[in-house]
């Protein structure tokens, strides 16, 4: 396992080169104004425009931009923002990143979490009592989870609470949980629900159909035979032996997950990495799209690797070439 886990990480830093020089010459390459421009404002002048130009470097020649970009990425320098969020330009994108990472960070794993019991859980109920009323109820919840879109369910989480009960305290934002554990539960709770729900919704199907063939084998057989009974069956040989696909289906959520947060934080007015995204794309802060594309390029393959490196503990049969 070890010298597979090694080989993996040897193409790590190719294919982040990979995607850096893609993300980096195709934002270059989109219509609309000049990014120089757009830092200056309406009404600035060519001077302003060309002094801008100056201090980001954006008057070189682009090949000779993106190698001084690499070479500031491996020395841990992530760039200066042009003017995300109302910030002034050339402030540190490293110390916006660690400003905004908790958010994001405590969003995802709520979410997964939650996809992750919703969908597995159901998904082993509704194999259980197949073709049963609790059946078809998990079977068309899946359905409403991956058919609602998430942004119209958050949209909701605003405007129901001020229309039904008067709510008139805003719904979103962020506060650290070691400050308020109970007000951070509150801004941060309902959107993991909501994103971590629809993120189930795939789990729970590949769930249903895993377990339903497992429990048909001969070793599920044998294993009442021998007398055991109950949830020993199902959680020690039939949930365990369903799992490989499982992760791999929990992997491809947190992927899902991960999209899903950028329109929870923008919505709620989240100060995160998604909101931050969505801000910067749309003022053109190519500094602040182009690393953040790694950084989700880098977080997807670690989190594969994770997956596929789990499959030797879940299934001991596995073995690494």
């Amino acid at each position: 396992m070890l010298r597979y886990t090694m080989r993996r990480l040897v193409w790590l830093p190719i294919i982040l080169f990979g995607v850096s020089a893609i993300a980096f010459f195709l934002l270059r390459g989109l219509p609309g104004q000049d990014p120089a421009a757009a830092i200056a404002g309406q009404g600035a002048t060519p001077e302003q425009v060309a002094r801008i130009n100056e201090d980001f470097g954006l008057n070189r020649p682009v090949f000779v931009q993106y190698g001084e970009w690499i070479n500031e990425l491996i020395r841990g320098d992530f760039g200066r923002e042009y003017k995300s969020g109302g910030h002034d330009a050339g402030k540190p994108i490293r110390d916006e990143f660690v400003r905004r990472f908790p958010p994001t960070f405590e969003l995802l794993v709520m979410s997964l979490v939650i996809a992750s019991v919703v969908g597995v859980g159901f998904g082993v109920i509704s194999a259980l009592w197949r073709n049963s009323p609790i059946d078809y109820l998990v079977r068309v919840f899946a359905v409403l989870a991956a058919s609602i879109p998430e942004f119209f369910l958050l949209t909701l989480l605003i405007i129901v609470p001020s229309i039904l009960w008067a709510y008139s305290q805003p719904v979103g934002g962020y506060v650290a949980i070691y400050d308020d554990p109970i007000k951070n539960l509150q801004l941060i709770g309902p959107a993991a629900l909501i994103i971590g729900i629809g993120g189930s919704a795939g789990l729970m199907r590949l769930t249903r159909t895993t377990m339903l063939e497992v429990m048909r084998s001969d070793y599920i057989r044998t294993a009442r035979a021998k007398g055991l009974r109950g949830w020993s069956v199902v959680l020690a040989h039939g949930l365990r032996n369903a799992l490989t696909p499982i992760v791999t289906a929990v992997g491809t959520a947190f992927v899902a997950i991960f999209s899903g947060s950028v329109v929870a934080e923008r919505v709620l007015s989240i100060e995160g990495l998604g909101g931050w995204f969505f801000q910067a794309a749309f003022i053109r802060d190519l500094a602040v799209v182009q690393f953040l594309i790694v950084y989700t390029a880098a977080v997807v393959v670690l989190i594969n690797l994770a997956v596929d490196l789990s499959y030797g503990y879940i299934d001991p049969r596995v073995r690494y070439s």
